[in-house]
């Protein structure tokens, strides 16, 4: 009865270990509220809420409004037709291209609100 109690309390001790053995080193999982942890749609929809946004306020002009829509409609549009074609998934190369788009728009976004003249040094 002893030797079946210490195999149970062993057996018990190990499966409660195993998740926390499991748990990745390095860098910690991105907290839900994270930019990285937010699927491709909820980024779409967070940067067209900040172009309204932008819009709204006067921070982006119209031309600048209509140039930040149109790229980021484009990047919706690829985003739906790879998802098409892997069955309502992405692969990560193409999650992290998308990715990295959005991220340039944003940066591309958060400059023009934030500065007088709309156009971006290197445009001229």
């Amino acid at each position: 009865m002893i030797k079946g109690f210490k195999i149970a309390a062993a057996s018990l001790a190990v499966l409660t270990a195993t998740p926390a053995l499991a748990q990745p080193y390095g860098r910690p999982p991105p907290a839900a509220n994270a930019p990285n942890a937010w699927d491709i749609n909820r980024r779409i929809d967070w940067l067209q809420d900040r172009i309204q946004r932008g819009r709204t306020d006067g921070s982006l002009d119209r031309r600048e409004a209509r140039r930040v829509e149109r790229e980021l409609r484009t990047i919706r549009m690829d985003a739906r037709r790879m998802e098409r074609r892997h069955g309502g998934h992405l692969w990560g190369r193409e999650q992290a291209m998308l990715n990295s788009r959005l991220d340039r728009l944003a940066q591309h976004v958060r400059w023009a609100r934030h500065n007088d003249d709309f156009r971006l040094p290197w445009q001229g």
